[in-house]
């Protein structure tokens, strides 16, 4: 049987999904990840145990052949992983393995070819020394994820502290990138590449985003409904279909957020070669019909169509929200997915009971999806499930 290659870092990289995909297809799931005791290795029909930051390619190669493992096919959702997927895919000749694909793997190369391109005004900078803006927000530019890492400084005292505390956690060598903050709505928007051309299918308002922790909180939605909101994702996805002709890109899903200000400026904040997370591939199936993590199979096995690609559609109305543990512990919930999925207009939900809370990341337990009218509708069925659910944080 043909495999397909399954790349993940610390158990992440949406593999059961994959997973599921591959199967199918009447394919063989292989996953490449570094722990040998890695949860999602039960999944599938063969585990290579690779260190993504201390082997080389030929290594890879070399533990692939002892087993007979010749891929057709490289599945990678993990931002950290994209230049291995770019390079695996490349080494064997499947799709994945283009060039223009090296940019996404960095967010600093992303402004760098935005702004070459005429696309983006922000400012930016990879050295702290040179930054004279601020507010300013500091992320990694490529072990991304999960807003791991993001902070805000609103000066230069703030971002000299907040260096420090890199360093104090051992974290000094992570290349990082200095941006300037956007007030204004933050937005997301998913949709395939094809042939160069970013097809939205998705657009998501977030009026409720934290802008402490830098986390998406609250309740999300799709269609946008603010005037500003919309016209920052025509706006934006037309940028990104710009981006995409002059890198090339073809055969790729592509989930990116935006900001949009009552003023009219909108700028790219982030891009990931990779669905949302959360409820919105459920949101994508919805409104579409489509899989996201079905398209991503196709698109690695370079076969993914649009045969007549359509606008946005903007029904029905999907709102969704993730709940996020609020200290550090296990979670533990006793509320079950039935009852909750039982609740009025609560079409899909996805629980992680025993979640451990141990950074400041985006620790999510719980997401789930409702369907309704109207955006009070939507926040009305919401509180329903907030009030329903029963955890707790254990030490």
């Amino acid at each position: 049987m043909k495999s397909v290659l399954i790349l993940s870092w610390i158990s992440i990289g949406n593999v059961a999904p994959a997973v599921k995909a591959v199967r199918a297809r009447d394919l063989r799931p292989v996953l490449v990840s570094e722990s040998p005791d890695d949860p999602n290795a039960a999944l599938c029909d063969d585990h290579v145990v690779f260190d993504w930051d201390g082997d080389d390619l030929s290594t890879l190669a070399d533990r692939l052949d002892e087993r007979g493992i010749v891929p057709v096919a490289v599945v990678n959702m993990v931002e950290k992983l994209i230049s291995w997927n770019i390079a695996i895919a490349a080494h064997y000749g499947l799709p994945g393995g283009d060039a223009g694909r090296h940019v996404l793997a960095s967010k600093t190369l992303v402004r760098d070819h935005m702004q070459t391109l005429g696309l983006s005004a922000i400012k930016y900078s990879a050295d702290p020394a040179a930054v004279d803006f601020f507010p300013v927000i500091i992320k990694p530019t490529r072990v991304s994820g999960a807003s791991h890492l993001v902070s805000r400084a609103d000066n230069p005292a703030e971002l000299a502290a907040y260096q420090k505390y890199l360093t104090d956690r051992g974290s000094a060598d992570i290349e990082m990138i200095i941006e300037e903050y956007l007030p204004g709505t933050e937005f997301s928007v998913d949709g395939p590449v094809v042939d160069g051309r970013f097809h939205p299918v998705l657009a998501v308002e977030k009026p409720d985003h934290d802008d402490v922790k830098h986390h998406d909180a609250g309740l999300e939605f799709h269609p946008p409904q603010q005037d500003h909101v919309r016209e920052g994702v025509r706006e934006l996805c037309e940028t990104i279909s710009t981006l995409c002709t002059d890198l090339r890109l073809d055969q790729l899903w592509l989930h990116f957020e935006g900001r949009s200000t009552e003023q009219g400026r909108t700028e790219l904040i982030e891009i990931n070669p990779r669905p949302g997370g959360g409820q919105i591939p459920k949101a994508v199936q919805v409104l579409t019909g489509m899989d996201p993590f079905a398209a991503v199979l196709s698109m690695a096995l370079g076969e993914f169509t649009l045969e007549r690609p359509e606008p946005l559609r903007l029904e029905p109305m999907i709102g969704w929200m993730d709940v996020e543990a609020d200290e550090y512990g296990t979670v533990e919930v006793r509320t079950t997915e039935d009852e909750l999925l039982a609740l009025p207009g609560v079409i899909g939900i996805k629980l992680l009971n025993g979640l451990h809370a141990t950074s400041d990341k985006e620790n999510f337990f719980l997401s789930f999806a409702v369907t309704a009218d109207s955006v009070s509708e939507l926040r009305a069925h919401a509180a329903t499930v907030l009030a329903t659910l029963d955890y707790r944080v254990l030490p």
